[in-house]
């Protein structure tokens, strides 16, 4: 299977949302990257989960992340985190997008929000 494109969805300061989130998939996510990206990542499951948002080799290696990218936990039950934005180090160089996987997926589920400037 391949990596699943999750849309981000545009909030600014006139508009309140309520963010659609999608069931974690085994083999990860991607979206296009912005300067105003951001995940938001839940957990119900009684585990707490992880988060690895992925960096490109040469990128890493600069920057010194471990296991491909930044790590972040979302605690077990009532888990809610929000992760970003991330610099251009971020991004794939053979996409053009974010790249996130996870830990286990039972009980994940995530939110692409991009902030909407001026507004």
């Amino acid at each position: 299977m391949a990596r699943t494109n999750v849309a981000a969805e545009v909030t600014n300061s006139q508009t309140t949302r309520t963010p659609t989130f999608t069931a974690a998939f085994a083999d990860g996510h991607m979206t296009p990257w912005a300067p105003d990206i951001y995940l938001r990542v839940k957990n119900t499951d009684a585990a707490s989960k992880t988060v690895t948002v992925l960096v490109p080799t040469d990128a890493a290696i600069g920057l010194g992340y471990a296991n491909g990218g930044r790590q972040h936990t979302v605690p077990a039950n009532t888990g809610d985190v929000t992760i970003g934005p991330f610099p251009r180090e971020y991004v794939q160089p053979s996409d053009g997008r974010v790249w996130w996987d996870y830990s286990a997926t039972t009980g994940v589920t995530v939110a692409v929000l991009q902030a909407e400037r001026n507004k």
